[in-house]
């Protein structure tokens, strides 16, 4: 049995591993600079972020290993499970176990350990497998009325629970969804349906009062000057002044409480202070060898659950990488969403590490 493990071990995918890597270590020296004032004014330790950061680091290179070596039957039999306690997590949002931060309750703490969770994070991994899983038992009667609506049944369960304390994650999730079913042979009344049920949602989330500050976002965006821009504005200030080499590294000035979250959802911009245009198109070229390489094994994949795995975390991966970039340089308005393997986070940066060891899994049976 160990040699059987060592030889798929060797057969690793080098290409995507490599711009793996790049990522994470790109990521830790982003997170040891941006987090450093945090670090001392919270908790009296410039590197107490990044010490998280490489223990889920670890733990996410464990993961891999287990989802790399995990046969692909086994990993079907796990996904019904795997959702199903997922969407617990979800619900638990409305629990005593909630945590709430800066108005938002997207987070739980487990008890007796006390660690802190982002459940939408597990969703993103498990609604792909799930349905992936559904989309193979069911690919020859996709046109069927029953099989959409069941379709329709797990995108809402997926999405909307998420969307009330989550927008942003909650579009990844549903983008992901949506695409593929897409690739699944969707009919073009179903794009037209699930087009519009997308629409509604959206519009439903947005016009609801508790609501109004997602509104107030996207004026801000469209250039009402009524609206608080400070927060994209830094950070467009942060893009400005690292030019085309950066200032270096440890030096950017914006970290120190002006441009907020630097080290999470507005990692980015100090990337750019610090490297410069440089080390910011470095940073994109590496996503788009991901998301391409992601895609490549997904066409190349020879069975059909693999194939819609493949297309899913691709597509969570690159749409949450566009999202957070676009955020950053003021191409989107303004929500919060991390950058995957870079921006601060334990669970988003661990169900990132695991969705690349399943795409990796998949690429040694291409």
């Amino acid at each position: 049995m160990m040699k059987n493990y060592k030889q798929k071990i060797k057969e690793v995918d080098l290409t995507l591993l490599v711009v793996l890597i790049l990522l994470l270590g790109f990521g830790l020296i982003a997170v040891t600079s941006a987090s450093y004032p945090e670090g001392i004014k919270s908790y009296n330790n410039g590197f107490y972020f990044v010490k998280r950061q490489i223990a889920f680091m670890v733990l996410g290179f464990v993961a891999m290993l287990i989802v790399y070596i995990m046969p692909r039957k086994m990993l079907q039999k796990l996904t019904t499970f795997a959702f199903v306690v997922s969407l617990c997590l979800v619900a638990l949002l409305w629990s005593p176990l909630a945590k709430v931060i800066n108005g938002q309750a997207r987070w739980i703490i487990i008890p007796i350990i006390n660690i802190r969770v982002q459940p939408s994070d597990f969703v993103k991994v498990t609604s792909v497998l799930y349905l992936a899983n559904y989309l193979e038992a069911n690919r020859k009667n996709i046109g069927k009325g029953s099989i959409f609506i069941m379709i329709l049944v797990i995108l809402v369960v997926s999405v909307v629970p998420i969307m009330t304390k989550d927008f942003s994650t909650a579009v990844v999730i549903g983008a992901s969804l949506f695409f593929m079913f897409l690739v699944a042979g969707m009919k073009p009344h179903q794009f037209v349906s699930m087009a519009g049920l997308g629409a509604g949602l959206i519009a439903l989330m947005l016009t609801q009062d508790k609501y109004k500050y997602r509104i107030s976002r996207i004026l801000g965006f469209a250039g009402d000057t009524s609206i608080d821009t400070y927060q994209i504005d830094q950070a467009q200030y942060a893009i400005a002044m690292g030019r085309i080499k950066g200032v270096g590294l440890f030096q950017s000035r914006q970290k120190y409480g002006n441009v907020p979250f630097a080290y999470n959802d507005f990692i980015f911009p100090i990337i750019c202070e610090e490297f410069g245009l440089i080390g910011g198109i470095f940073l994109i070229v590496l996503f788009i060898l991901l998301i391409y390489r992601g895609y490549t094994i997904a066409y190349r994949a020879k069975n059909y659950f693999d194939k819609f795995v493949a297309v899913g975390l691709t597509t969570y991966l690159g749409v949450q990488a566009i999202f957070n970039l676009g955020v950053s340089t003021k191409l989107l308005p303004v929500t919060g969403i991390t950058l995957p393997f870079i921006s601060y986070g334990g669970t988003a940066l661990l169900v990132a590490m695991v969705s690349v060891g399943i795409l990796l899994r998949i690429s040694k049976d291409v």
